[in-house]
């Protein structure tokens, strides 16, 4: 972890003798504090991560996390109480003067007790920007574990497949989908999963209801698998019965909309050129107006990661970078098409790291 620590600090290059990642309670923790530490389970409220600029990083954890603490095989300050926890607080901020604090992810009652245990000299800088740019380059680990969550969410789907018919509800599907990939490996899922069915589809993030699944619908289902930590991101479209020709034709129209982007994810492309490619695409066909959401985003310890491909991202892309591919066309009383893969930006072209089927499946 000792790379990962070190670039954090090159990419803050503002002279920097300290940086904490600071946890609250759930849901206020900070995905950075597993980055640093290399940790894979645990909860670690109220824990931190202490980085010093030659790739050093201690934890103060509770005794509840010891035994999770211990896996790092990093330096340990175990306290007991909160009173404990504050003492090691300011033992960790002793003479230090400058200290990063990732302030995208730190609690305001948070950074109002790490201020009060620290010295009057002690200048506190927001390192998120830096941490996000460390983030989004991923290790060869790091990669390996993206990759499994999508094999687990790609085969989850696929053994789904079966059960998505006429009569079956909405979260009846969401839940079987979610059994599937605990089953096959995945401590969980890693977002609510989405199974919009009819004009629920038109919906980007309507999660799962009550309503019944009926002949003829389209349905958008948007799942993912947290697997050590890691997330996969996935959605496909299928059909219940045979496809009408409205629905192929938003289906194909999508379809090619995320081929155009993928051609686009190569080093040295901006973000924004990336989202235009999906975007003009659509806008040419009679669908213009309906992509109503961005292209994609930076996937890893978080489902979105820190990086985005939309109209307003100034982002260039770089090797080993993962983001989603997911241009989607929305039409409302109808319903929708989405197609999602994660996709690893490669030296060479994009490599999909999810492969369940892309075609418009007729169940």
């Amino acid at each position: 972890m000792r790379d990962r620590v070190r670039r954090i600090f090159r990419n803050v290059n503002d002279g920097l003798d300290l940086i904490v990642f600071l946890n609250s309670t759930e849901p206020h923790i900070d995905r950075s504090f597993f980055y640093a530490t290399g940790l894979t389970d645990g909860l670690f409220e109220g824990c931190g991560a202490w980085l010093t600029p030659d790739g050093g990083c201690e934890i103060t954890t509770s005794a509840l996390e010891e035994e999770a603490a211990k896996k790092s095989g990093l330096p340990l300050h175990v306290f007991q109480t909160r009173d404990e926890s504050t003492r090691r607080m300011k033992a960790a901020l002793k003479g230090h003067r400058k200290v990063g604090i990732n302030a995208a992810e730190l609690t305001q009652a948070a950074f109002e007790r790490l201020k009060k245990q620290a010295s009057k000299s002690t200048r506190f800088v927001d390192v998120s920007e830096a941490v996000m740019k460390t983030r989004l380059v991923k290790d060869a680990e790091e990669i390996k574990r993206i990759q499994r969550a999508c094999d687990i969410a790609t085969k989850s789907f696929e053994e789904t497949l079966p059960f998505v018919r006429s009569g079956v509800a909405e979260a009846e599907v969401a839940s079987e989908l979610v059994y599937r990939m605990q089953k096959n490996g995945a401590t969980g899922p890693s977002f609510h999963t989405i199974v919009g069915s009819g004009p629920n589809g038109a919906e980007p993030h309507y999660t799962a209801g009550e309503r019944k699944i009926e002949r003829g619908d389209m349905i958008v289902i948007d799942f993912g698998a947290i697997y050590h930590m890691y997330c996969s991101d996935v959605t496909r479209t299928v059909v219940v019965g045979s496809a009408s020709e409205e629905q192929r034709r938003m289906h194909g129209t999508v379809a090619r909309a995320q081929a155009a982007a993928l051609a686009r994810m190569r080093p040295g492309s901006k973000a924004k050129s990336v989202d235009a490619a999906a975007r003009d695409l659509i806008d040419r066909t009679k669908y213009k107006g309906r992509f109503i959401h961005g292209l994609g985003h930076s996937i890893g310890l978080a489902v979105h990661d820190g990086g985005a491909l939309n109209a307003s991202s100034n982002l260039v892309l770089r090797p080993n970078m993962v983001f989603t591919d997911e241009p989607g066309v929305y039409v409302p009383g109808f319903g929708g098409v989405r197609i999602e893969d994660d996709v690893l930006i490669t030296k060479g072209s994009p490599r999909y790291m999810s492969t369940a089927p892309r075609d418009l499946l007729e169940l």
